[in-house]
């Protein structure tokens, strides 16, 4: 009977498990899809809650939309294959944690033509940044294209209602994740 209970046990956590990394990871396409479509009111319905106390979801909404499209220059997602690699699910300071990288690739389109110059410097610094691991000036175009790895963190707590919210994380930005997740947080995940 002892045996019998373990096994269902096993079984109850491993379905249980098997649950939340399904859902995560549907989430997790949701969330990419949305923020391919430039569709900002379900990318902040992604977004973990806490970031909200620090930048009023229609403040968030108003940087999106000047960040991906203004006066200067258009960034616009490209279709790649997000190769999204999870890993363990964690359970920290009562949130369920993961972490999800994938690749990530955009077009930053200037409206004033560049000259080649001006093309190659900002080639050249956005090869030093270290955040991409392909780098094109599209002279045609006036655009620059940009791929490389990128990381979110997903939560499930009972801010979110236990559903899956993401938070985009940098290493070189990382003092928003330490002050919506805490630093004590990022620092169990090994970030």
């Amino acid at each position: 009977m002892k045996k019998l209970f373990l096994i269902l046990a096993f079984l109850a956590t491993s379905i249980g498990f098997s649950q939340t990394l399904q859902s995560l990871k549907a989430d997790t396409q949701k969330m990419y899809e949305a923020s391919y479509n430039m569709n900002y009111d379900e990318v902040t319905s992604f977004t973990y809650p806490k970031v909200f106390e620090l930048i009023p979801k229609e403040k968030m909404l108003e940087i999106l939309e000047q960040t991906f499209n203004n006066e200067s220059m258009r960034v616009r997602l490209v279709t790649v294959d997000p190769k999204f690699v999870y890993s363990e699910i964690q359970n920290i300071e009562n949130k369920n944690v993961a972490i999800v990288n994938y690749n990530n690739a955009m077009r930053i389109i200037f409206e004033q033509k560049m000259t080649e110059e001006e093309g190659t410097k900002m080639l050249e610094n956005f090869k030093n940044s270290g955040n991409y691991t392909v780098t094109k000036f599209e002279k045609e175009r006036n655009a620059f294209y940009l791929e490389g790895p990128a990381t979110m963190i997903a939560v499930a707590d009972e801010t979110t209602k236990n559903e899956w919210k993401f938070l985009n994380y940098e290493k070189g930005q990382s003092q928003m994740a330490n002050e919506v997740l805490g630093e004590s947080l990022i620092s169990k995940l090994k970030l």
